[in-house]
């Protein structure tokens, strides 16, 4: 697989979204459309199927998140994400710490006003590496190196929920699976799992699919 072709399908998906129903820049909805977050939270990272046992470790994840309304039930989301996967192996004392640009493409299903369930892919582009170790003659206890890429580029399923604590923050929970697991034991896999807290910024209220100004 072309490691840029679901980043393209994503923006194409979404792009679509947008600008392919006439008029939708002229009718507005008493109810928002479209909605733009930041988010942030943290990362409990698993290697599946590896050789070595590793242990999970805790990071953290930001970024942005951009949902449109298709329907009373549903909405399709697009976010980008900085996301820290980190591991250890049978002693604490070594560290491996991995970042990547995450891209999620997904549906949201609505149940009630409040919660909603998360179903999609991912797309993860490699960016850097560390690895942390204990070093006694270190000012600070330890070293901290760069470290080899473990897997350049990875396209995962994605599933979770979304609860709303009040008008602009959300809690959400989210997990993310290698698809290479399903197919592949010989690649390294990652399930992860994200906690985050989600903060709406701004809201649309254009409408992109009906074509019909909501009664006075």
């Amino acid at each position: 697989m072309n490691k840029y072709s679901f980043l393209k399908t994503s923006i194409t998906i979404f792009i679509l979204c947008l600008f392919s129903f006439k008029g939708y820049s002229q009718v507005y909805s008493s109810n928002p459309t479209s909605t733009f977050s930041f988010t942030l939270g943290m990362t409990s990272s698993n290697l599946l199927k590896d050789t070595l046992k590793y242990k999970s470790g805790i990071l953290f994840s930001g970024g942005f998140m951009y949902t449109i309304v298709l329907s009373d039930k549903m909405n399709v989301g697009l976010d980008l994400l900085y996301t820290g996967k980190s591991f250890k192996n049978g002693s604490a004392t070594i560290k491996y710490r991995y970042f990547y640009v995450d891209v999620p493409l997904y549906l949201q299903y609505k149940l009630g006003d409040n919660i909603r369930f998360n179903l999609g892919a991912q797309y993860s582009q490699f960016t850097n590496s560390t690895i942390v170790m204990l070093d006694q003659g270190s000012s600070t206890g330890t070293n901290t190196q760069s470290y080899n890429n473990i897997k350049p580029a990875d396209v995962g399923v994605l599933f979770g929920t979304e609860i709303d604590l009040s008008e602009n923050i959300s809690m959400a929970a989210r997990y993310t699976l290698s698809t290479s697991t399903f197919y592949d034991s010989n690649q390294v896999n990652f399930g992860v799992f994200q906690f985050s807290l989600n903060y709406a910024v701004y809201r649309s209220h254009k409408q992109f699919l009906n074509r019909h100004k909501e009664k006075e």
